[in-house]
């Protein structure tokens, strides 16, 4: 009876052009660019790589600017403004996408400010087993005006294996991070960036027995500062490794999180590799708040992403971030004691 009256009509496919853009508060456009492509059908026999599209007019107004974003040599499909442009926090900003003869446009307010503090209410944490682990304050402000590390001012954590440290979604924090932003953000991101994700060495041993990474029964190179870590926990929550031709495992890199409530757990969860991070926290704008929530990870295939590009599909954002380092070091297995 639940189903009988249910009218759900199949919505007709639309072929329209595809733009992403984001602009980052006090930085010009260099890491990020402007993607233009546009959809294909699911029956549609098309190489993905033949949708982008490389012969639209990409402009970029607001704040007195009236900047052309011009294609990114060898990247087709990608455009970016010249990197004298600096997009400032506060300021609304207006991207205008001409192609076979269609104007696409949408609006961003990059946002204000983003504080953070490793200061929290939560000092402490109680393990199952009762004991009470401290949660340390860490050094933010390590970065030099090229964005290097500072050196002596990157601290130094320990992730540890077991129940306490690996067991669970509340598992122990190696830190916290507190945030304040203004109204013009509704949620926070964060990037955990392993710098020395390529290393490679000798798998690791430990009593004259070796890790097996790569499963070729050989102690050989592999990626060794990657967190190799097969539990039925790891499994579930950050699910299987990627692995190369040659069987090497890998994580994503970096790993992106999003919160709208703090304080912001740093946990387990948030790291995939030991060695050097750059930990990013974004105050993002609206427009990508909405586009979260329309799904597009695709958890349930009965909703759209909340699209803010007029005459298109796709999202134009902004962020204002704070950038810091933490030194990522291999702990103590606790789990093997008795």
């Amino acid at each position: 009876m639940g189903c009988d009256g249910f009218n759900d009509p199949e919505s007709p496919y639309i072929e329209k052009y595809v733009v992403f853009a984001n602009l980052s508060g006090n930085k010009a456009m260099i890491n990020d660019t402007v993607f233009v492509s546009r959809s294909a059908s699911l029956d549609e026999n098309i190489d993905a790589e033949k949708l982008w599209v490389e012969d639209a007019k990409v402009t970029i107004s607001g704040d007195m600017i009236d900047a052309q974003a011009y294609p990114v040599p060898g990247r087709p499909g990608r455009y970016q403004t010249d990197k004298s442009i600096i997009y400032l926090p506060g300021k609304t900003y207006k991207l205008t996408v001409e192609v076979g003869g269609q104007v696409l446009s949408s609006k961003t307010t990059i946002p204000k400010s983003l504080n953070i503090d490793t200061k929290t209410d939560l000092t402490t944490y109680t393990c199952r087993d009762g004991t009470i682990l401290s949660i340390p304050e860490i050094n933010v402000n390590n970065m030099d005006e090229n964005g290097n590390p500072i050196q002596g001012k990157v601290d130094t954590l320990l992730y540890n294996y077991g129940q306490c440290f690996t067991g669970s979604f509340a598992s122990y924090p190696l830190f916290m991070l507190d945030f304040t932003i203004d109204d013009s953000s509704k949620l926070v991101r964060t990037l955990t960036y392993a710098l020395e994700s390529d290393s490679m060495d000798l798998e690791p041993e430990e009593n004259g027995v070796f890790y097996d990474y790569n499963w070729n029964s050989v102690r050989d190179s592999t990626y060794i500062n990657l967190i190799y870590d097969t539990s039925f926990v790891n499994r579930i929550w950050k699910g299987q490794y990627q692995r190369d031709m040659n069987n090497n495992p890998s994580r994503e890199n970096p790993f992106v999180w999003s919160v709208e409530t703090t304080p912001i757990r740093m946990s387990w969860l948030f790291f995939n590799y030991y060695g050097l991070q750059l930990i990013t926290v974004q105050s993002t704008d609206k427009n990508y708040y909405n586009y979260l929530k329309g799904d597009p990870i695709g958890n349930n295939i009965y909703i759209l992403p909340g699209s803010n590009i007029d005459g298109g599909y796709g999202l134009f954002s902004s962020d204002t971030s704070v950038s810091f380092y933490v030194y990522l070091k291999r702990g103590k297995d606790y789990s093997k004691d008795s």
